[in-house]
């Protein structure tokens, strides 16, 4: 049986994050077939790595998983090598000739990146955890092929380059700044096949990369039916009528100006009191004291199932994803996805399925809101239906195990 190892930032049942999540039921689909093992760290938290779990070995649902500890380089080094890296590509863009563009930057220090910035950056973002590189390094042949989560962090960035030719990198990426400086602007040619989440993500990385790896397809993740038990809905729920987010609450995922939207909405609309929005999920925000406003933390599968069954729409406000979990399983449970139209990955699930809808102002989310209030039973269920099509259809295991069957396929033959 072939051995994969899987290399991802963080891993764990109560881990909160999209890509994490989808490390997780990528692994336990792929050990139906191979010897699968997860290379990870000791952080449960994103924002600052902390070691939280021990370190060492844990089976989780079947899986072998190694933990390797962190350790905290956020310092003031890294906010300057991400200030050079971001002024930098700025003056790249700004500037018409590279002749001039070389010059300032020579003569401009702030601007200046060499290779000390970038490690500063990489190693600053974290999670940096040198004894997960040093294992990679040594134990290189005691796997045959390396999956690695997220372009974004020091594992993947100092991890990859040691096992290139037998690796295959998901990078999780989206339209930020970061992305396009010169951190990363190599690691798209390293490994031996990409599997994009979407097609948006595999044009967005084709369109600003140089010398990308000829081998590519795009996957996501398989969604399944829920077939677990249902918790009852917390006493704070019922009778409620309500909207719903799922994830991480946090600006960068545009739950300030959800929050914001939402309030108004209310404000503006006193025959709609009786709606509130659930918020689930980790909260990296101040919290915002409104009764029509119910926050309830981390909850489990079987709860986070109860809530969305339940709920009149799921609302994402992300104006950044690589391809949205939650709003594929909302879909798959007929419940309609209102998203951000500025990502383009949800709006293209939108456009895709012809369900749900997209706003892109705070006039449009409050017609949709209302729409969708009064919409009919009979209309709810047929955009359903319609959304359930779309996920069978684009989403299922077995198409998406295969690809990664030829995937691994490919380096096996070509070691």
């Amino acid at each position: 049986m072939k051995k994969l190892a899987i290399v991802v930032q963080r891993y764990g049942i109560e881990v909160n994050g999209g890509a994490e999540y989808h490390a997780r039921v990528l692994a336990e689909k792929l050990a139906e077939k191979y010897s699968v093992e997860v290379l990870t760290t000791t952080a449960i938290d994103y924002k600052n790595w902390e070691n939280h779990y021990p370190e060492g070995l844990e089976i989780i649902n079947n899986i072998l998983v190694k933990r390797f500890s962190t350790i905290n380089k956020k310092t003031k080094a890294t906010k300057i090598a991400r200030t050079k890296l971001v002024l930098n590509l700025k003056l790249s863009r700004l500037l018409p000739s590279s002749k001039i563009f070389n010059f300032i930057v020579k003569n401009l220090n702030i601007a200046n990146v060499c290779d000390k910035d970038i490690d500063n950056w990489i190693e600053g973002q974290g999670p940096y955890c040198p004894d997960l590189i040093q294992f990679i390094g040594k134990n290189k042949n005691n796997y045959d092929v390396f999956i690695f989560f997220t372009y974004l962090y020091y594992p993947t960035v100092k991890g990859m380059p040691l096992v290139a030719e037998k690796s295959i990198f998901i990078p999780t990426a989206h339209h930020e700044k970061i992305l396009f400086t010169k951190a990363y602007e190599k690691i798209f040619s390293l490994p031996k096949f990409i599997m994009y989440n979407t097609k948006p993500e595999k044009s967005l990385i084709e369109n600003h990369f140089k010398n990308i790896c000829e081998n590519s397809d795009f996957a996501g993740v398989g969604i399944e039916k829920y077939s677990g038990e249902i918790d009852q809905l917390p006493n704070g729920l019922i009778p409620k009528k309500y909207f719903l987010y799922i994830g991480r609450i946090d600006a960068a995922k545009g739950c300030e100006q959800l929050l914001k939207y939402f309030i108004n909405f209310i404000k503006n609309h006193p025959n709609y009191n009786d709606y509130v929005l659930v918020l689930v999920g980790k909260n990296y925000m101040k919290k915002v004291n409104h009764p029509n406003i119910i926050y309830t933390g981390f909850v489990s599968e079987s709860l986070k199932y109860s809530i969305l069954k339940s709920a009149k729409a799921l609302l994402m406000p992300s104006f950044y994803e690589s391809l949205s979990l939650v709003t594929l399983e909302a879909m798959n449970e007929g419940i309609p996805v209102i998203v951000n139209k500025k990502c383009e990955v949800l709006y293209e699930h939108i456009l895709a399925s012809l369900t749900g809808a997209a706003y892109e102002s705070e006039q449009s989310f409050s017609v949709i809101l209302e729409n969708y209030i009064n919409k009919s039973f009979e209309d709810l269920t047929n955009e359903g239906n319609l959304a359930q099509k779309y996920v069978e259809k684009n989403y299922s295991w077995k198409f998406i195990l295969e690809k990664f069957d030829k995937a691994i396929n490919l380096i096996l033959q070509k070691n």
